[in-house]
């Protein structure tokens, strides 16, 4: 394992360590939303802040950026790399307590996602990957199923986080068609927990709606490295944030295209 990835599942392990220790101090049913809501900020950015300086203290030299906290760039130089940090995809799963979301903690270097980090704190899943390397899930290498038929497989997806606009109606009846062809379908919430169970083949593909960079980065590369292709709804594979996307093996993701 890359000496970054070793890097980055430690800070990530600790920050998950200390999540589900608040969590487990946190009363739901006694607090209001308000309540609710400074506790969501609270870990999200407190965590956040404590895997920047952790991992600063290994790369002073490198520039990171946070969903929450933004952008943090070292006092002299303009560096090459950059981190990126989520502490929680998907917040709506972790103020509900639904136990899946993620932490994610990629390396990029002149653009391209070269390492990343994955880690469910509620499971103790832990997806990595490193460009060129493969990807893992518990040490163990990934590789996608060859499943052909859509009839035949489970897939994930995600709806769009706005619910008027042209676009986000185009976007959910394409995902009631798909629910109407596949074999099952599951909506869990985090995007990037679902790009990595299909490169772990749990699902066989996924339709995922307004990815942000962070989720697309990390996911992409652990699906690629795990044998998946990536386009968006009309087949295209350059995709950039925000996303809608669909992810699957060679075979299946061809037969999505079609069928959206």
């Amino acid at each position: 394992m890359q000496p970054l990835v070793n890097l980055a599942l430690r800070a990530a392990r600790n920050a998950g360590q200390d999540l589900v220790r608040s969590l487990d101090r946190f009363d739901p049913y006694q607090s209001s939303d308000q309540e609710k809501s400074k506790f969501v900020a609270d870990c999200a950015i407190g965590l956040e802040k404590s895997i920047i300086f952790e991992l600063k203290n290994a790369c002073p030299e490198d520039s990171y950026q946070g969903r929450e906290t933004g952008f943090h760039s070292p006092a002299e130089g303009t560096p090459r790399n950059q981190w990126q940090i989520c502490v929680i995809d998907d917040l709506v799963n972790f103020r509900v307590g639904l136990p899946d979301f993620a932490i994610i903690v990629s390396y990029i270097v002149n653009g391209k996602t070269e390492h990343t980090v994955v880690i469910n704190p509620m499971n103790g899943d832990e997806f990595s990957a490193s460009r060129g390397r493969g990807a893992q899930l518990n040490n163990r290498r990934l590789r996608c199923g060859q499943l052909r038929e859509i009839n035949q497989a489970l897939i994930g997806f995600k709806t769009p986080n706005h619910t008027e606009g042209e676009r986000a109606f185009e976007n959910r009846q394409k995902i009631t068609s798909l629910i109407s062809q596949a074999n099952d379908v599951r909506a869990l919430g985090s995007s990037v927990l679902m790009m990595a169970y299909t490169a772990a083949d749990r699902l066989h593909g996924a339709m995922l709606c307004d990815m942000d960079e962070f989720s697309l980065n990390a996911g992409s590369l652990i699906a690629h490295e795990a044998g998946c292709l990536t386009a968006n709804l009309t087949g295209q594979p350059l995709i950039k944030a925000p996303a809608d996307i669909l992810v699957a093996n060679p075979r299946l993701l061809k037969e999505l295209i079609q069928k959206v």
